[in-house]
């Protein structure tokens, strides 16, 4: 994601190059001078709404990318599995390899020597990883990837990984 504080940088610096007040701007985008001011200094998070028409006035777009479909274009592997795997091994005997963690989640059963590895990757791993993992997984196993979550699911409650409730 795309810290505010860049975003705002943008916009200054077009808001500039196209010769622009701050006020000028600002009731263009119909945004007050003071909004205006605070997102090109990223001090304020902005609405959608608002960054929406500050840009469509500059000609400036918000693109969304994802990561891993520019390493498929590449043609490098996707490594959630091998990265979630690897985390999950620093504090337990046995390590945990991708493809175990991808038969976990691929059938929702945790052998037992790994239990407490995939219950570290479902409470502690940060959760873009997770959504990668399952993601690699579904591709991986020509699933969809409503499906592993549903094994994540089961794994949570099977092994006590609540997470806050968040796996409920």
């Amino acid at each position: 994601m795309t810290n505010p504080a860049i975003i705002g940088a943008a916009i200054r610096s077009k808001r500039i190059a196209l010769g622009l007040t701050q006020q000028q701007l600002a009731d263009m985008a119909k945004l007050s001078r003071q909004a205006l001011n605070g997102i090109e200094h990223g001090g304020v998070n902005a609405t959608l709404t608002s960054l929406s028409q500050l840009l469509d006035v500059l000609g400036l777009s918000l693109d969304v990318n994802d990561p891993e479909v520019a390493r498929e274009a590449m043609g490098k592997p996707t490594r959630a599995l091998w990265m979630a795997a690897k985390g999950a091994n620093v504090s337990y005997s046995g390590a945990l390899t991708p493809e175990e963690l991808e038969q976990a989640l691929a059938t929702g059963q945790a052998p037992v020597e790994y239990r407490p590895h995939i219950a570290q990757v479902l409470d502690e791993a940060p959760l873009q990883l997770v959504t990668k993992v399952v993601a690699e997984v579904a591709a991986r196993q020509q699933r969809k990837p409503a499906e592993i979550w549903k094994n994540v699911r089961s794994l949570a409650k099977s092994l006590m990984a609540t997470r806050g409730g968040l796996w409920a």
